[in-house]
């Protein structure tokens, strides 16, 4: 048991540390999206996906010795959540398995955070670009004018045609 255990610790502190990786491109994202740069926003999407990848392999991993770790205490994988492995592991590996779980909690939750705040950014980026899409075709709500107002703005030229 004590070998499945400190695998499993091992693959929460690799875990932790691509965790830590991604909150870091999460918030350098942030400033990468005010500026408007790309090019960058394209590099850190690719290191994110290369994390992402690595937290895969290592879950895959993880839930081999989850279920080993279930098997040994016969539990289903479902029923032994961490917190109930820490409950049943002795000292050391009790305090350092509770350090690492508090980690990776605290940071996903940054994540979201971070993500979250991406989210909006973009968000706003595209509500701008919709606006002034709209006032380059005139597809834009306008206040009611009359027939004669209405005739000479219908008249004026249009950058584009329609959206795309």
């Amino acid at each position: 048991m004590e070998k499945y255990s400190s695998g499993l610790l091992d693959i929460l502190k690799n875990q932790k540390n691509l965790y830590r990786q991604l909150l870091s491109l999460s918030l350098e994202k942030r400033s990468v999206l005010i500026k408007g740069n790309i090019a960058e926003l394209e590099r850190i999407t690719k290191e994110e996906e290369t994390l992402i990848i690595q937290v895969g392999r290592l879950e895959e991993q993880r839930q081999a010795l989850h279920n080993a770790l279930a098997n040994h205490f016969a539990l289903s994988p479902v029923e032994l959540s961490i917190s109930r492995l820490i409950d049943r592991i002795e000292e050391p590996l009790k305090t350092r398995f509770a350090a690492v779980f508090d980690d990776i909690n605290e940071i996903i939750g940054q994540i979201v955070e971070a993500n979250n705040n991406n989210t909006d950014l973009i968000n706003s980026s595209l509500e701008y670009v919709n606006f002034s899409l709209n006032l380059l075709t005139n597809n834009s709500v306008t206040p009611s004018y009359t027939e004669e107002e209405l005739e000479k703005r219908q008249a004026a030229a249009k950058i584009f045609d329609r959206m795309v």
